[in-house]
């Protein structure tokens, strides 16, 4: 009996690949189209298909995609867009589990400024300094071990404060870095090149909507329409992380869907008839919202209150009535 390495891909449906094709398809192509890669050079196109081909990861069901990030070229002193391949962390697990080779891998641990690794992260106010993750590969004695720092990864607005998720989930967001950093060393071969979005949000300013976000379904044709028709063309797209805070935080705020709606409206500016259309900057006003929602629910009502001053007569009067009943108070006594 043989065996190979070598990762199947699909040929099920009107969109999967063929592992012998060099170029899209035409109905592929269209696809592309739809979800914002169209436009991307010719040579990057064909890598994408080579390294969704040699991956057997679904472009077109988010598993694997391709964003483009623009970048200042000094030699032509023009914009340009630099286009960057990425998959979740569950991609990278998927592609090391099909080489035959990947046994697992460490408990994720972290630390502070003491340089004291933990096994579970319990501080709220500060987020760990770094991350640790061993992949323990066939062959090897030790498992690949990588560190990641928090402050070379950690998005940042543009004041300086933690992106949404960074901020309130800081201790995830890094272990899935350092995750993806040892599964990559652990895995060269298989997954150079491919980065996961909390790798790349740190120097993502402005990007390309890629072919989506892992763990989406392609959208139907309707919905491709109304995205084209609500969003704008030239910005990312809210993440799968973004979708289940917003949900969590409307759902902890019991809003029906008009009042998240003009929640949506109110943020953002503009009208955003569902959660998938909103950008990932217009996600992130809209979780701002959403916190400033409940911190004014939150906070004690301070009810205006008269003060009078109690007079000898146990009774309220004017200014003047008082003045007049304490002079001739004081003259009787």
């Amino acid at each position: 009996m043989t065996t190979t390495t070598e990762i199947a891909v699909s040929t099920v449906g009107a969109l999967a690949l063929d592992p012998h094709q060099t170029e899209w398809t035409g109905q592929q192509q269209a696809a592309l189209s739809q979800i914002g890669i169209a436009d991307a050079p010719q040579g990057d196109q064909i890598v994408f298909l080579h390294y969704a081909q040699r991956t057997g990861l679904d472009p077109f069901a988010r598993q694997i995609y391709m964003i483009g990030r623009k970048e200042w070229n000094p030699r032509t002193r023009e914009e340009t867009y630099k286009y960057t391949i990425q998959a979740g962390i569950d991609g990278l697990r998927v592609i090391a589990e099909r080489t035959g080779r990947y046994e697992g891998r460490t408990p994720i641990s972290w630390c502070g400024e003491d340089g004291v690794w933990r096994d579970v992260w319990l501080d709220r106010k500060n987020p760990p300094v770094a991350a640790r993750c061993g992949v323990y590969k066939q062959g090897f004695r030790e498992p690949t071990v990588s560190v990641a720092l928090f402050d070379e990864y950690a998005a940042r607005k543009k004041g300086g404060e933690l992106m949404a998720l960074w901020a309130s989930k800081p201790a995830h967001m890094i272990s899935k870095v350092a995750e993806a950093l040892a599964l990559k060393a652990a895995f060269p071969q298989d997954l150079s090149g491919i980065y996961t979005p909390e790798e790349t949000e740190r120097e993502t300013v402005e990007v390309e909507p890629g072919v989506g976000q892992a763990g989406e379904s392609i959208q139907t044709a309707d919905a491709a329409k109304q995205v084209a028709m609500y969003t704008p063309s030239s910005e990312p797209m809210i993440t799968r992380e973004q979708k289940t805070e917003i949900a969590g935080r409307v759902r902890d705020l019991k809003f029906d869907k008009d009042d998240g709606l003009a929640l949506y409206a109110a943020a953002t500016g503009r009208e955003v008839p569902m959660t998938t259309l909103l950008t990932a900057a217009e996600a992130e006003k809209v979780i701002d919202a959403l916190v400033e929602e409940k911190r004014l629910r939150e906070e004690p009502k301070v009810v205006d209150a008269e003060i009078v001053e109690a007079d000898p007569w146990g009774v309220e009067t004017t200014p003047d009535e008082d003045a007049t009943a304490r002079a001739e108070w004081e003259a009787e006594s």
